[in-house]
C-alpha cells in the first residue's frame, strides 16, 4: 500500500512524551492501530474509517487528516501547532 501525503503533517505529542509526526492516512492508520492510547472513542472509529477510505480513494486525504486530529484530541493528545511544514511531494511513496 502506498502513502498519500497530507499537505501538512500532523505533529502529535504522545502520552509517553514522544512527538509523533504523522504524514498521511497510511501513517495515521499505523499510529492508530499500534500506538493509540484510547481505542473506544467515537472519533477513533471515525478516523480509522476515514483513513481507510482515503487509502481507497473514496475520501480526500485532508478529510482523513481532520478525523485524525479529532481522534487525537479525543484521546487527550496534544496536536502541536506551528510545527507543521508543507510537504513538497507530489507523488505517492511506499512506507515500511
Amino acid at each position: 500500500m502506498y502513502e498519500i501525503p497530507w499537505g501538512k503533517p500532523v505533529n502529535v505529542h504522545m502520552l509517553d512524551g514522544r512527538c509523533r509526526s504523522v504524514i498521511g492516512p497510511l501513517d495515521a492508520m499505523k499510529c492508530l492501530q499500534s500506538e493509540w492510547p484510547v481505542r473506544d472513542g467515537a472519533y477513533y472509529g471515525c478516523a480509522v474509517r476515514a483513513c481507510n477510505a482515503a487509502l481507497r480513494h473514496k475520501k480526500r486525504p485532508e478529510e482523513a487528516r481532520a478525523a485524525f486530529i479529532a481522534a487525537s484530541r479525543e484521546a487527550f493528545l496534544t496536536v502541536l501547532p506551528g510545527m507543521e511544514q508543507e510537504v513538497k511531494d507530489d507523488g505517492n511513496r511506499a512506507l515500511e
